[in-house]
């Protein structure tokens, strides 16, 4: 499995969308993730993980009311998607928590998202959650 791009919004540290082109980093297989304490790194690595099996990277950070950025704006939606190619074939998929976030009725106040997971298979095919 080779990630090709990952989608994170309001996961993490992340307040807003960021998208990261894995695939330009060539086909090498090896890559270096660096940058200061807290800046984000081992969130990709978390985001990565919870876009395959619904879990975080560790233990410790494993806890889904906390994949929301308290740093995101309301209306902001909280997801992860992955790009990846796996014996040649693409494939995505797009996870998000339960979180809550602003009703879509005026003077409702906040309501509860429910947690989401969506598959587009090489073919084109979706199997929703």
């Amino acid at each position: 499995m080779r990630p090709l791009k990952l989608t994170i919004s309001a996961f993490g540290p992340y307040a807003r969308e960021c998208v990261l082109d894995l695939d330009s980093l060539g086909a090498g297989g090896l890559y270096l993730i660096t940058g200061d304490t807290g800046a984000g790194k081992t969130t990709i690595f978390d985001a990565i993980c919870y876009a395959l099996y619904g879990e975080a990277s560790g233990s410790v950070r494993n806890n889904a009311k906390y994949f929301r950025s308290k740093y995101a704006a309301p209306e902001t939606p909280t997801f992860v998607e992955l790009e990846f190619a796996c014996r040649g074939q693409r494939y995505t998929i797009r996870r998000s928590p339960a979180y809550e976030r602003p009703s879509k009725h005026k003077n409702r106040g906040m309501v509860m998202q429910d947690a989401d997971a969506n598959l587009w298979l090489p073919d084109g095919k979706h199997i929703p959650k």
